[in-house]
């Protein structure tokens, strides 16, 4: 598959994943080291490392510990801003979205951090060809690159 990298961001491989993401990303919400969007492939681990499933809860943690917030890591008083909920609630949101020219489950979280910063992790998953997007905190150029996407054949 290809598709368009939005200016100023790179693409960062992981062996079959990656991350796309600013190039410049001091400052910015990073969720599982990602400042933008992750891609995964092959083999999806989805909530606490289970297999990836749409509109599974909390599919988009894919972690069994208390992951960093994506904003402020550490606290004022120096206590860790762990991740403290939406880990396993189910989607508030889910549907078919499109990626380039194919049909994706769409599914949309809410989650929070112990500082009560807000997020809202969005998915768009193709069984099929075996990828996941992720776009963890919202990035106005996630629709512009999904619509970009190209599959061969």
């Amino acid at each position: 598959m290809t598709f368009e990298i939005p200016p100023d961001w790179t693409l960062t491989k992981y062996g079959s994943d990656a991350c796309v993401q600013p190039a410049y990303r001091a400052g910015l919400p990073t969720t599982f080291g990602c400042a933008g969007i992750a891609i995964k492939s092959g083999s999806i681990a989805g909530n606490e490392l289970r297999l990836y499933e749409a509109r599974q809860p909390g599919g988009w943690y894919a972690a069994t510990d208390v992951q960093p917030c994506p904003v402020r890591p550490t606290l004022a008083d120096g206590s860790f801003n762990g991740i403290t909920s939406g880990t396993s609630s189910p989607p508030v949101e889910s549907g078919l979205r499109p990626v380039g020219s194919r049909k994706a489950a769409y599914d949309r979280w809410t989650a929070a951090c112990t500082s009560g910063y807000r997020f809202s992790p969005q998915a768009w998953h193709l069984p099929v060809s075996r990828v996941l997007f992720l776009d963890y905190t919202g990035h106005a150029e996630t629709a512009r690159m999904l619509e970009s996407v190209r599959f061969p054949g």
